[in-house]
């Protein structure tokens, strides 16, 4: 007896692959092994058939169920609260910092001067990703911040397993100083600019200086006066107020190399509005998979836009979280009319830690499906075919710029490999159809 044939066990919460015995069995019917609808239970018993389900059956949001859970690599740990910001658009524009020349560039000390703070494992180097589950890693979730010894004690506790978050580490080399490190984009060994993470037990009236040690970009914004920025919960609670941009003392500079790669420093200083807050930073406005789908949710529970606007599931990416498509145009009784109207595609966040694309995309869907008298031309002239967030794996577990197959999707648009960037393979034959 021998394998003859590897079957891939799909349940709610594993991607596993489950070695199936083949001997004097009916499945040895060709007719059998060639068919792609065929799941087999090692759970239910050796080699027990079940039909595959239909592709994305509850993947679309409705107003009738919850959102999708989206679905992580076994080897992230992540916690179960989840985190969510109020929208706000500040009353006027927000200045740029305006540098001096003088700000300094502290040197880098490192973890054996600082002590170590929060630090999450890194996943093994050359590892590729294997599955996934809702809720990453299995199993209790472990602490990798310090306890406070006490109601005096200022150390900031720090937090990232959440989606997009990717902090990795940060070092306290001073009362009120500390060192970040960001995590690479998962299973590779490179692509640092995007960062969003938590931090608790803060005081007011005091200067924090922070700085991220392992960026990789040459040349930054934040040379030409862009602001890191700054989410007070308490603020959002009380007066309304969310993302907003904050710092001074801002510095880009190049401050190490390892293994040849030069590594640059992003370091500034900010004083928080309220004792024992939790506050939030980020490169720029978060917007993760659960934002849009929230968004999609409003739509399709809209009497009025859902008329124009069809949600459906495009695929499911490499971890199996939705990569949704909306078809936008005005409906019609003329199949030939309807036939005969040009196609446009968009897309968004290929790059995960672009985050400005999927506001640009929400800017655009709620021109297209408003009722403004251009949006309703449009809709009358053109069919669109929208896919809002192409990467959702890297948006998930907060990469720069890859999905979970370790490469940047921008540079596989002409890819064969289906199974390895399902997203583009299966964006380019809907935009060749």
């Amino acid at each position: 007896m021998k394998w003859e044939r590897l079957a891939m066990h799909h349940s709610a919460e594993s991607l596993v692959p489950v070695p199936v015995l083949f001997a004097g069995s009916l499945m040895l019917k060709a007719t059998l092994l060639k068919s792609k609808q065929l799941l087999f239970n090692h759970l239910d018993g050796p080699g027990v058939p079940r039909l595959r389900e239909p592709r994305g059956l509850f993947a679309v949001p409705t107003s009738r169920g919850p959102l999708q859970a989206p679905r992580w690599p076994v080897e992230c740990e992540v916690i179960k609260e989840q985190i969510q910001h109020i929208e706000w658009v500040p009353p006027e524009p927000e200045p740029f910092y305006q540098p001096t020349g003088n700000e300094p560039a502290p040197l880098i000390v490192g973890e054996e001067k600082g002590t170590v703070v929060y630090h999450i494992k890194p996943v093994a180097k050359g590892s590729y990703f294997t599955c996934s589950r809702v809720g990453g890693a299995r199993g209790p979730i472990t602490s990798p911040a310090i306890s406070l010894e006490g109601p005096e004690d200022t150390t900031l506790l720090f937090e990232s397993r959440f989606e997009s978050g990717n902090l990795q580490k940060a070092v306290r080399v001073g009362p009120y100083e500390y060192e970040l490190t960001l995590r690479m984009d998962l299973y590779t060994s490179k692509h640092t600019q995007w960062f969003y993470f938590q931090v608790r037990n803060t005081r007011k009236g005091i200067t924090y200086r922070f700085s991220i040690v392992n960026l990789m970009k040459p040349k930054s914004l934040y040379s030409m006066g862009m602001k890191p920025l700054l989410y007070s919960q308490r603020d959002a609670q009380t007066r309304g107020v969310g993302w907003r941009r904050e710092g001074g003392d801002i510095r880009y500079y190049r401050c190490s190399s390892e293994e040849g790669q030069a590594m640059y420093c992003l370091t500034w200083t900010v004083c928080f509005p309220h004792d024992h807050d939790t506050c939030y930073f980020a490169h720029f406005y978060p917007y993760t998979f659960s934002d849009l789908q929230r968004y999609l949710l409003a739509v399709a529970s809209d009497p009025v836009r859902s008329q124009y606007c069809k949600l459906r599931v495009l695929c499911s990416s490499l971890a199996g979280n939705t990569v949704y498509l909306l078809t936008i145009t005005s409906p019609s009784q003329n199949p030939p009319a309807t036939a005969a109207k040009k196609a446009v595609v968009l897309s968004a966040r290929v790059h995960p830690g672009e985050t400005n694309g999927s506001w640009v995309m929400r800017g655009f869907l709620d021109f297209i499906l408003s009722d403004s008298p251009d949006a309703q031309l449009l809709r009358e002239l053109f069919i669109f075919k929208v896919v809002p967030m192409l990467n959702p794996d890297g948006v998930i577990v907060g990469n720069y710029r890859c999905s979970l197959a370790g490469r940047d999707l921008n540079r596989n648009y002409q890819t064969v490999l289906k199974e390895s960037f399902p997203c583009i393979w299966h964006t380019r034959r809907m935009i060749q159809r």
